[in-house]
């Protein structure tokens, strides 16, 4: 089964500039807990959760209206295909030990997001695929060391 099959397409998304109030308010209207960050052309540059909001707001001494979602972004972004086989979408959410991934096009533009969820309501009736997507369960669930850094002001 491809991707594109179970995705969600229906998808909000912040741009670099955007605050953290835009995302929040995002993941609000749309009952979700992450949202794809994408340039001017919408490519998948980054994304961010309701966990990174929450730990910006605890840590940061502004408010969250004037963090940008820029700031929290940056690194390698972890993307599937649409084309993807389900399974190829699991083994990358288990390597990276990530529940959801923005989902690009033919063009790498965004497209779409694709979470465990999403997996598991489509795998209720294929045991192997119900394997898979608990295996990557264990796999996204192990603890990870913790590093710490300082935090500069």
């Amino acid at each position: 089964m491809k991707v594109e099959k179970i995705m969600t397409t229906d998808v909000g998304f912040c741009l670099l500039e955007d605050t953290l109030i835009k995302a929040a308010e995002i993941m609000r209207q749309r009952d979700c807990g992450v949202v794809p960050v994408v340039d001017a052309e919408n490519k998948v540059v980054g994304i961010i959760t309701d966990r990174d909001i929450c730990i910006a707001a605890a840590a940061r001494k502004q408010s969250i209206s004037r963090i940008k979602v820029k700031e929290l972004t940056g690194g390698k972004v972890v993307c599937c295909s649409a084309n993807d086989k389900i399974e190829d979408a699991l083994k990358k959410m288990r390597k990276n030990q990530l529940k959801r991934l923005p989902v690009i096009n033919k063009d790498g533009n965004l497209a779409g997001i694709l979470s465990v969820t999403d997996v598991l309501i489509s795998a209720r009736k294929d045991k192997k695929l119900k394997k898979k997507v608990y295996s990557t369960l264990i796999a996204i669930f192990q603890p990870r060391p913790i590093v710490l850094r300082e935090i500069s002001d």
